[in-house]
């Protein structure tokens, strides 16, 4: 079942002013294309449909001097892919978007490949099981069991795992903040944690959900199909998924919080990041203007790719080189 343009946004025309021009003409270019319900194609077309568009919004990808693809060894034969760059120093283990139901290590390769490069570290991109076949806590648990296998046995990998910290985008960022809070709780030390516009809540009703829940590249009606394949309703409060619901967020390794401004997640990062500063965290918040969701896998559309990734691998040297 289609949707026109016509009602697509209902009475409200999204105000894209203030995007940055080339990522305006993105979206405009999106308004050309019927909008298909989520439910109407199968999930393999869905994760089909992300590998080739998130690959034409990367386009040419950067040579790294090692790629290594393996099994991490785990019961689930748990995929990974190591970004190493010559004398790298310290490992970002990296957990990709996709609302828990698409992406892969191919939506994210151009994406770990320029972290790799801009940062100097090793970057280990894990492709954590997906919902709906798999649904919470199976990601999460995924995500702490490559954190152990980096502890345990990523000098067999020529990673260093005195140096580690963790990076997820959306979802992924989402895994990452919980995969932070059980690693305090395991008195594990991480140099650092980057959330790239991560899922923090799934109340989904905040003031940025209300301005630019459609038209701005990630909707709310997608979003509420990502949580609904991802978790039972009787869950979405636990702090396993929402991490604001965390009693206590002391201690936790020094964050930097990205966001986009024109991103419907936009409102909830900021309140993780003022929540981590409020419990005496080390924390930066810096949020994209001019951006939506997804900016930083559009490399082949937009600079402001780059430099939001380059800000994560400045920030990440500087604590991994300590």
């Amino acid at each position: 079942m289609e949707k026109t343009l016509e009602n697509q946004y209902g009475s409200k025309l999204p105000n894209r002013s203030r995007l940055l021009p080339e990522i305006k003409d993105l979206l405009e270019e999106m308004d050309e294309l019927p909008v298909v319900a989520a439910d109407s194609i199968s999930l393999n077309q869905h994760r089909e449909n992300s590998i080739k568009n998130l690959t034409e919004l990367w386009g040419p990808r950067e040579n790294v001097d090692s790629i290594e693809d393996l099994i991490l060894d785990t019961d689930h034969g748990l995929k990974a892919r190591i970004y190493r760059p010559d004398n790298s120093t310290g490992t970002i283990l990296f957990f990709h978007g996709g609302g828990w139901v698409v992406g892969d290590l191919e939506t994210h390769d151009g994406s770990c490949r320029m972290l790799a490069n801009l940062s100097g570290a090793a970057v280990v991109s894990v492709e954590y099981r997906k919902a709906p076949e798999h649904r919470f806590p199976a990601a999460l648990n995924d995500c702490d069991m490559a954190l152990s296998w980096l502890i345990e046995r990523g000098n067999k990998h020529r990673l260093d795992t005195e140096g580690i910290l963790i990076c997820g985008e959306s979802a992924g960022g989402n895994l990452a903040a919980i995969t932070a809070i059980h690693a305090r709780d395991k008195g594990i030390k991480l140099v650092g944690q980057i959330l790239i516009y991560p899922v923090i809540s799934t109340e989904m009703s905040t003031k940025s959900y209300r301005d630019f829940g459609s038209g701005f590249f990630l909707t709310a009606e997608r979003m509420r199909w990502f949580i609904g394949h991802y978790a039972d309703a009787a869950d979405l409060k636990h702090p396993d998924i929402t991490p604001l619901n965390c009693r206590n967020l002391a201690g936790l390794a020094p964050a930097l919080v990205l966001t986009a401004d024109h991103d419907p997640l936009r409102d909830e990062g900021r309140a993780y990041a003022a929540a981590m500063v409020l419990s005496g965290c080390d924390v930066v918040y810096r949020e994209i203007p001019g951006t939506v969701h997804g900016v930083w896998i559009m490399n082949a559309r937009t600079a402001a790719t780059r430099n939001m990734i380059s800000d994560a691998a400045k920030w990440a040297r500087a604590r991994l080189i300590c």
